[in-house]
């Protein structure tokens, strides 16, 4: 493997022997470094949540994997010393690629492919920046192409390894052509993808397209919802409906650092109801449908297919969910219980629950052991009030010599936009 580097920025290009003399090293990195910047998420009291990457596409505009900016009060796009705010200027979270806007940022912009798709085995290059330091540019070979229900282009698959924070970064073709943007989140033993970098003009008008599709499908409801003092549901089966919100407290004990956790009703269909632009769907009666870009910590990251509440659940009841958590691939084998009923106060009122415990085992990876895992013991505790068909408090902690977990998910607010 032969590297070279730019003296300007602190980048490095790793190229197989095989594939050598196909671009000019030094030609490809001062056409790409120029437009790859590090993207920095944090919620509440600056505390940090995720970094990623993210492609300059025009003039104050970049593009970037939307799971980075998940339960983000503020964004920063970042290169070495320099930091820029940016605002979420649109998201498609379906497709998981958001617009960042930056004001007074004149960083050059990609060329986009107009290719459908690349072929197989095509040599493409990888840009991102995993730690604001500069960018890394790594050169593989198109593995696979995956297509949706609708038959098109739905990922890329890449004979390439980058870290998750490279979620954002570019791929690219041997002009240095956009083709698609990488995320990087993966169980192990699977390939890097990349989304289609084609679905980059349609972000803006489909973000818009979905916002207006969660306000024409608002049911019929008072002018003036009633919110009772401990911001409980108004009687009558007025909730779920859209506008709807519950805010949540997510803490760490750890480190005592805290952020919102806020869960929007912002569409219902049928039996879907849909949080935050399509980031969380549920039924009507509470279950998970879908989790496509957690922001709950451990609540969402680690949560069954489901949810962590049963059908018909009742005091006594045992149960044993066997799965694989989404966006991780981790396998999680757990036996629950309702241990009791009782009364718990949380910021958001008092509530009758269940109390729902977990013990079981999570596969955690081993930091610097490539494809290493070990079982760790995980524990789990939801407190599950039936009226709201809700968890009001929810605490999960593991521990192994690599890494820990305590954490705890508290409902603070419950009210109708």
């Amino acid at each position: 493997m032969r590297r070279s580097f730019l003296i300007a920025v602190p980048v490095f290009l790793a190229l197989a022997a095989a594939n050598a003399s196909a671009l000019d090293a030094p030609q490809l990195l001062a056409k790409l470094t120029p437009s790859i910047y590090a993207v920095r998420a944090t919620g509440l009291n600056n505390a940090p949540l995720a970094s990623g990457s993210a492609v300059v596409i025009g003039p104050g505009q970049l593009v970037t994997a939307c799971h980075v900016l998940a339960g983000a009060r503020e964004i920063a796009v970042r290169r070495d010393n320099v930091s820029y705010d940016a605002t979420l200027e649109a998201p498609d979270v379906d497709r998981d690629l958001c617009l960042l806007r930056v004001a007074n940022f004149n960083a050059p912009a990609v060329s986009v492919s107009a290719a459908a798709a690349p072929s197989f085995g095509q040599r493409v290059l990888a840009a991102a920046s995993p730690e604001a330091t500069g960018v890394v540019v790594v050169d593989g070979s198109v593995a696979g192409l995956r297509a949706g229900p609708d038959g098109k282009l739905d990922r890329i698959e890449v004979t390439l390894d980058l870290p998750v924070t490279a979620s954002g970064g570019g791929l690219f073709d041997e002009a240095g052509r956009l083709v698609g943007i990488l995320s990087a989140r993966r169980a192990p033993g699977e390939r890097l993808k990349a989304l289609p970098a084609g679905w980059i003009a349609s972000i803006k008008e489909r973000g818009v397209a979905a916002m207006a599709s969660y306000r024409s499908s608002a049911p019929a409801a008072p002018a003036e919802p009633v919110v009772d003092e401990a911001g409980a549901a108004p009687a009558g089966g007025a909730s779920p409906r859209v506008g709807e919100t519950w805010r949540y407290e997510l803490v760490d004990k750890m480190t005592r650092t805290r952020r919102d956790v806020v869960y929007r009703v912002d569409r219902i269909e049928g039996d879907r109801v849909t949080f935050n632009q399509g980031a969380r769907v549920e039924t009507l009666d509470g279950r998970v449908n879908r989790i496509a870009t957690p922001s709950g910590g451990d609540f969402d990251g680690a949560s069954p297919p489901r949810g962590w509440v049963p059908e018909d659940i009742k005091p006594g009841a045992r149960w044993k969910y066997s799965y694989k958590q989404a966006g991780t691939g981790l396998r999680t084998d757990l036996t629950g219980e309702v241990t009791g009923e009782s009364t718990i106060t949380v910021p958001a009122g008092s509530f009758q629950v269940l109390r729902l415990a977990y013990k079981g085992y999570v596969m955690r990876p081993f930091y610097g052991a490539t494809g290493a895992i070990s079982a760790v013991p995980y524990t789990a505790v939801a407190w599950y009030a039936p009226e709201l068909k809700r968890v009001v408090r929810f605490d999960a902690s593991f521990a192994s010599k690599y890494e820990r977990l305590d954490e705890s998910l508290v409902l603070k607010e419950h009210r109708f936009d």
